[in-house]
């Protein structure tokens, strides 16, 4: 016997509609003032949600999307990247594109897919782009001579 998943889209597309507005109001929280490490976690974690569920009902192209914006989130998360405007202002119109993308797939439409791929190169731009120095580890800055015995690294 095999179950016809499609049965369960209305309720994907009703919890990521709902994930895509804590995403958007994290962001708008976010670009409003210090970046909270709760709202991040928010943020990221719905963007995985709507990934997963994207992948599970084989959305490729909405999980290959937020892919790169989860990707994107968890590096603040874990500090390796700084929460600057640009960084927000860019996710806040990639959760546009997203809206885009899960409009079309619940409505069996075609996405704007070159609204797509811009919001897609200036992602993949950003995770290229180099951090400052300041999140490097702190292990790497110490010196050399004062590691003597047990050296971990995380």
């Amino acid at each position: 016997m095999s179950v016809d998943i499609s049965q369960f889209h209305q309720a994907y597309f009703e919890e990521s509609f709902e994930g895509l507005d804590a995403m958007e109001s994290g962001l708008l929280a976010l670009s409003s003032g210090e970046p909270d490490m709760e709202t991040i976690n928010v943020i990221f974690r719905a963007a995985h949600s709507i990934k997963g569920g994207a992948g599970t009902f084989g959305f490729r192209e909405i999980s290959d999307f937020t892919h790169v914006m989860e990707t994107l989130l968890d590096e603040m998360r874990a500090g390796k990247r700084l929460v600057t405007p640009t960084a927000v202002d860019l996710l806040l119109r990639s959760t546009d594109q997203l809206g885009g993308l899960l409009t079309a797939a619940r409505d069996k439409a075609e996405p704007d897919a070159e609204a797509i791929a811009e919001a897609l190169t200036e992602l993949q731009a950003m995770l290229k782009e180099a951090q400052p120095a300041a999140l490097a580890p702190v292990a790497a800055a110490a010196p050399a001579a004062a590691a003597v015995g047990w050296r971990i690294r995380f």
